[in-house]
């Protein structure tokens, strides 16, 4: 059997490895990625040392049953830099990045050894037709690839949106990925506006810190909410919130709401000893962005915010089933009451990058501001950029773009992809904007409802369907899904 993987990120090497995990297959397969290796995808490309993962090494893995394998490889190699790795250490995204490349080559090498192969083919699938003896795919430059009999989409997840348009305006970057390329060559005097307060900006800012830059750094979002700080508290087992208790409140009431989730979080929390309401408190702007780290920092060390522990755990443990209890109606309000703020509790960032956050806010070279209403190119010569903000006119020399793509976004390169298999019927779009797939097995929705049997989506393409897909715990496990329907057929 032939089979197409389009995209070459983490959920293609996850799907490898699934293939690969007990037997080796009788497929003959054909990665289509533009990058130079198969296995880093966009998220973790070789970058800064800044850049670091938002997940401890001992949970990061490619494998959703072994979550040490990640840990176990960097041990391997001899540590981080010739140090030793602690198994609660947030290690850097490119190290994770050259992981998943080397988990991809030693399973090339494993098929070459028994006559198999992974073609790689460097130019991404621009058109997909499907034929009575299977997919026709035409890449970017041109090549046409015949019979390919089933495929899977692994596109990834898109770059920030240029929301204001600027574009090929001088001052202005639209992807601070990978930083050491896009961030070295900022004047260290300029003031620089980061549009975003999420991780990407976060990453941002400790680039520019590191580079030694010295002009002032804004931050400004629409809340002007950064990540919250890891604590050291680990969550007590779950009592209303775990895969068990979950499915048994949905076997008494099979509908899920905003309103009945919140409740289940409460409670769970205050059988924890703390509350809802000061999980909700860490959403709500308000404190200076150095009295706000300051704060967290001490909780976190003393082993307080015992609600993020609980939130994470339960997210990582029952989202998916709490999902897709709730009808699309009730999706759709979630997604915009409160996504952004179960994001900004889901993903804290690491204590170390609090502390140099807080030490240039302290100093005065760091701030956080909401509300922004427009950006514009200034008045030549000064400045480059005004930008409109709850806290007034902001002016800055440069401005650099992470704010992220809508949560079920069709990724900008892939939309043509995406298009062609629209446009015949092949696929549908979901109602909240991803790729439509069938809930149970990860098979492309055709324009009719009915699940493509040789058609399968991946990660970020499948928001909407899903929810929680950048995730490799959850990628990993939908991988085996997929995995077990193409092992049946190979």
């Amino acid at each position: 059997m032939k089979l197409g993987i389009i995209g070459g990120g983490g959920a293609a090497v996850a799907l490898l490895a699934a293939l690969t995990r007990d037997r080796l297959p009788n497929l003959d397969i054909t990665v289509f990625e533009p990058a130079k290796n198969v296995g880093p995808g966009r998220a973790y490309l070789p970058d800064s040392d800044i850049a670091l993962l938002n997940v401890s090494a001992e949970r990061m893995s490619v494998l959703p049953d072994a979550p040490g394998h990640f840990l176990e490889w960097v041990k391997e190699r001899g540590g981080l830099n010739g140090r030793s790795v602690s198994p609660a250490a947030f290690l850097p995204r490119r190290l994770f990045g050259e992981y998943l490349a080397d988990v991809a080559a030693e399973i090339t090498d494993r098929l070459a050894g028994r006559g198999k192969s992974v073609r790689t083919v460097g130019s991404p699938v621009i058109r997909l037709r499907q034929g009575p003896v299977g997919f026709h795919a035409l890449t970017e430059d041109g090549r046409h690839f015949d019979g390919l009999d089933r495929v899977v989409l692994c596109v990834g997840i898109g770059g920030p949106v240029d929301v204001y348009r600027l574009a090929r305006t001088p001052g202005y970057i639209n992807d601070s990925y990978p930083l050491s390329a896009q961030l070295a060559a900022i004047q260290h005097e300029a003031h620089v506006l980061v549009l975003g307060t999420g991780l990407t900006a976060v990453d941002t800012v400790l680039f520019l810190l590191e580079n030694g830059h010295r002009g002032g750094i804004t931050m400004a979002s629409r809340n002007g909410l950064l990540p919250t700080v890891r604590t050291s508290a680990t969550a007590p087992e779950l009592r209303h919130l775990s895969h068990a208790a979950v499915r048994a409140a949905l076997a008494v009431d099979p509908v899920m709401t905003g309103e009945r989730l919140l409740a289940l979080l409460d409670r769970e929390l205050r059988e924890a000893g703390t509350g809802l309401s000061r999980a909700c408190a860490e959403a709500v702007p308000g404190e200076s962005v150095a009295r706000r780290l300051r704060r967290q920092l001490q909780q976190a060390r003393d082993g307080g915010a015992l609600w993020q522990p609980v939130i994470i755990e339960a997210m990582h443990e029952s989202v998916e089933l709490i999902w897709h209890a709730m009808p699309d109606a009730e999706r759709r309000r979630f997604l915009t009451r409160w996504h952004r703020k179960f994001v900004s509790l889901l993903s804290p960032m690491p204590q170390q990058t609090a502390v140099r956050l807080q030490t240039a806010a302290d100093a005065g070279q760091l701030r956080v501001v909401r509300g922004v209403r427009g950006i514009r190119p200034g008045e030549s010569p000064l400045p480059a950029f005004l930008a409109s903000t709850g806290a007034g006119d902001i002016a800055a020399d440069i401005v650099v773009n992470t704010t992220r793509p809508a949560a079920a976004a069709i990724p900008e390169a892939a939309i043509p992809l995406v298009e062609s298999l629209v446009k015949v019927g092949v696929a549908r779009r979901h109602p909240l904007g991803g790729v439509d797939v069938a809930r149970y097995t990860n098979r492309v929705l055709a324009a009719d409802g009915s699940e493509n049997r040789n058609l399968f989506a991946l990660g970020h393409l499948t928001a909407g369907t899903h929810y929680y897909t950048s995730s490799m715990l959850i990628i990993g496990r939908q991988a085996r899904v997929v995995a077990d329907q193409l092992l049946r057929h190979s």
